[in-house]
C-alpha cells in the first residue's frame, strides 16, 4: 500500500532541492556579473590613455614622453577596483558552493533553518565597494 502522505513528503523535499540549485544558479550569475565589471572598471583606464592621446594629439613618432601617456594613479585605482570586485566576485561563489552544500545536507536530514550571514556579508561588501567607487568619482577629476 502507497501511503500518500510519503509521496507529498518527497515532492515537498524535491521542491527545496531545485529551489536550493535555483538560489545556487542565481549566486553564479551575480558572481559571472560581477567578474565582468571587475573586467571593464580594470580596463577602463586603457580606455582612458588611449582618450588621453587623441584629445591631446599625442603621435606615436614623436620621441619625447607624453605625461599623458605614461599610467597615472587614477588608472592604478581603476586597475585596483577591478581586481576587487573580481575578487570579490571569487569569494562569493565559493560562499555560494558552501551555502549550497549546507542546505543541500540539512535538507536531506530535514534540518534546514535560514543563514543570514551570506545575505548580510554580501551586503555589507557590495556597499563598502559602492562607497570606493563612490569617492573615486567624486574626488577624482575628470578629464
Amino acid at each position: 500500500m502507497v501511503d500518500d502522505n510519503d509521496d507529498r513528503q518527497k515532492t515537498d523535499r524535491s521542491q527545496q532541492y531545485l529551489a536550493n540549485e535555483r538560489t545556487f544558479l542565481s549566486w553564479v550569475r551575480t558572481s559571472i556579473a560581477m567578474i565582468g565589471l571587475g573586467f571593464i572598471i580594470s580596463k577602463f583606464s586603457l580606455f582612458l590613455t588611449e582618450f588621453r592621446i587623441i584629445i591631446f594629439g599625442y603621435s606615436l613618432e614623436s620621441s619625447e614622453l607624453n605625461p599623458y601617456q605614461t599610467p597615472s594613479s587614477i588608472d592604478q585605482i581603476s586597475n585596483w577596483i577591478g581586481i576587487g570586485t573580481v575578487s570579490l566576485a571569487i569569494v562569493l561563489i565559493l560562499f555560494a558552493l558552501k551555502n549550497y552544500l549546507s542546505t543541500h545536507k540539512s535538507i536531506k536530514t530535514q534540518t534546514y533553518s535560514p543563514n543570514q550571514k551570506t545575505i548580510y556579508f554580501t551586503t555589507a561588501i557590495i556597499v563598502f565597494l559602492s562607497i570606493i567607487v563612490f569617492v573615486y568619482l567624486v574626488l577624482v577629476p575628470s578629464i
